[in-house]
């Protein structure tokens, strides 16, 4: 590829891993200074960390009850698609501007809380008609984000700086650096939730549950922030 490069005349297969999970992109050129960037990514299981000293009440049913501290193990929960549009101010150098958006779920991070008291367990509490309760005193639960989307799809745009090319312009292999956020909205903390009829759905948990709890982690993740690094190999 030249500084006169034409609109797909070339596409690149890209492997990545960061703070937006491991992806798997495709990359192509739109002319001199725009490659467009099309991809998955997911970051279950990854990057694990404990918070030791969450405060939850003993009893569920009775709010006024004593605290206990239990772990809360974090893990990266995101799973989404993306299109990215890197633009080059200069049709021979590798500094970047990216935007674009992050699509699919408003899953983010995954936390379990270990070790609940077991009133938890057998009476749980109701969140907007539905039981939710731990399992074997460990309740899993989800932040969840929709940034411009809804609460079933996220639609998240994003905003960085980067270098290296998607689409090297003169081999077969690029190495990519990127820095940036994606704007999800404010967050919310979700669970598995039990109907009268045994339905089970997420169900968003009120800040006078579990919720409360977590609002001091959440509010900071308003925009996450990415760092990756991302290896393409052009295929033709």
């Amino acid at each position: 590829m030249t500084a006169r490069a034409q609109v797909f005349d070339h596409l690149a297969l890209g492997i990545g891993a960061g703070t937006d999970g491991i992806s798997l992109e495709l990359a192509a050129p739109l002319g001199s200074h725009v490659d467009v960037r099309a991809g998955y990514g997911m970051g279950v299981g990854l990057i694990g960390y404990t918070v030791k000293d969450l405060a939850i009440p003993e009893h569920p049913a009775a709010r006024e009850s004593r605290d206990v501290n239990v772990p809360l193990k974090i893990n990266l929960g995101m799973s989404d698609a993306r299109l990215l549009f890197n633009i080059y101010p200069s049709a021979n150098k590798g500094f970047h501007f990216t935007v674009g958006a992050f699509l699919g779920s408003p899953c983010f991070v995954r936390g379990t809380l270990t070790d609940m008291p077991s009133d938890y367990d057998t009476t749980g509490f109701e969140e907007d008609g539905y039981l939710v309760r731990a399992r074997d005193g460990k309740l899993v639960t989800e932040l969840r984000a929709s940034g411009l989307g809804g609460p079933g799809f996220a639609v998240k745009p994003y905003a960085g700086i980067g270098f290296g090319r998607a689409v090297s312009q003169d081999g077969r292999v690029s190495f990519c650096f990127d820095l940036g956020a994606m704007y999800q909205g404010k967050p919310g903390l979700w669970a598995d939730g039990e109907s009268l009829t045994g339905r089970i759905e997420k169900v968003q948990l009120s800040q006078d549950e579990i919720g409360e709890a977590v609002e001091d982690y959440g509010k900071y993740a308003a925009f996450w922030p990415t760092l990756s690094f991302r290896l393409f190999v052009k295929l033709f």
